[in-house]
């Protein structure tokens, strides 16, 4: 009822002819939400300092007037007692916090033991954080709504489910994973690590995402954030809660560079490594093609024996330096280096860049 006149004096207070309609939909948004939670995962926090980017998240859910905050492991860095009084202390910083202000109705809590918490763990050891501790995980309740938690992939079940795996980019679509069940990947506050195989992004250490999760009565609304600004890294997921709904909508096109783009190759010596090349490209953005790619396939091709066609010397896989931030700011320039010790010596050298998305569709490539 609240909701309803609240949205009532929106409506009423808005002068006839420049009435702000974003702010209604927003006000319309909010009288039919059922619950809003925030999710993270991965605070790892070990002495006080390190807990800076806990309590901006928890900053950003209290500014968002969330239900629940579900925090997933790993809590601590190495799951000691001293550690879990830091993440306790975190939250009261942020909800009873007597100069600040103590929150009256702040919201309802939820941490859910990882890996690293359990190696060292005790049952004392939860004591700040009772009864709010969850060792396993499992289903919870927000206004009637039902989720599911888990710090390793979810097992079976009905309720939409949030789980920690890796530290995967909330830019990359696969977080949101692919099965007949609603089952999303928290993201990392402390950092994305790609999986295996790709190039170091050393930027990505800074990362810090997570999710802000707005239900309805048949669907939810997914927004990815990077606390860092308190920005969106994409674009909302808008999950259907209806049981004949797909649940995952990926892009089956492919990313493409756009007319014009050029492949530039800067020869270099570094002290100790030699003759080196590097391979520098703009990287490729929904915003120009209409997919954004996820990473790029980069070859140095040399020519076959016979002289008729290029074979693979060496191949690298890379991400762009701002791969798991938001378009706008993922502009500078994409580069790879190939060291001449790893190139045959003979013959020349060409290089080959191809966009590829996250879920696996490949543009057309690019070369010098």
């Amino acid at each position: 009822m609240l909701r309803r006149l609240a949205l009532a004096a929106v409506l009423l207070a808005a002068p006839v002819g420049c009435m702000d309609l974003s702010g209604v939909a927003s006000a319309i948004d909010d009288a039919r939400a059922v619950a809003k939670i925030g999710v993270v995962a991965h605070p790892e926090v070990s002495w006080p300092a390190s807990a800076a980017r806990l309590k901006k998240c928890l900053a950003f859910f209290k500014s968002k007037k969330v239900d629940a905050i579900v925090v997933i492991g790993d809590l601590t860095h190495d799951g000691y007692l001293n550690q879990y009084r830091v993440v306790a202390q975190a939250w009261d910083d942020v909800f009873r916090n007597p100069v600040k202000g103590i929150d009256p109705n702040p919201p309802r809590r939820i941490f859910v033991l990882g890996p690293r918490d359990r190696e060292s763990f005790r049952a004392e050891f939860a004591a700040p954080l009772e009864p709010d501790l969850s060792v396993e995980g499992g289903e919870f309740e927000v206004n009637g709504f039902r989720f599911r938690a888990t710090a390793g992939r979810p097992e079976a079940g009905d309720a939409p489910a949030f789980f920690a795996d890796g530290k995967p980019a909330l830019t990359n679509e696969l977080c949101w994973y692919p099965r007949t069940r609603i089952e999303l990947n928290a993201g990392s506050l402390s950092g994305v690590v790609p999986r295996a195989g790709y190039e170091s992004v050393k930027s990505a250490a800074s990362a810090s995402q997570g999710l802000l999760v707005t239900a309805y009565s048949g669907s939810l609304a997914v927004s990815r954030i990077d606390f860092g600004d308190g920005s969106p890294v994409a674009e909302d997921w808008r999950i259907s809660l209806s049981p004949d709904a797909p649940r995952q909508r990926l892009d089956d096109r492919a990313p493409e560079f756009w007319a014009d783009t050029t492949l530039r190759v800067i020869p270099g010596e570094e002290p100790g490594k030699g003759l080196s090349y590097k391979v520098e490209w703009p990287p490729v953005l929904a915003k120009h093609t209409g997919v954004r790619a996820y990473s790029y396939e980069v070859e140095a091709l040399i020519p076959s024996s016979d002289g008729e066609r290029q074979v693979v010397a060496k191949r690298l896989y890379v991400l762009s330096p701002n791969f798991w931030r938001s378009e706008d700011r993922d502009v500078a320039p994409v580069s790879c280096r190939f060291y001449a010790a790893d190139l045959p010596s003979t013959g020349e050298v060409r290089f080959r860049v191809t966009p590829v998305s996250c879920s696996g569709e490949r543009g057309r490539p690019i070369s010098n």
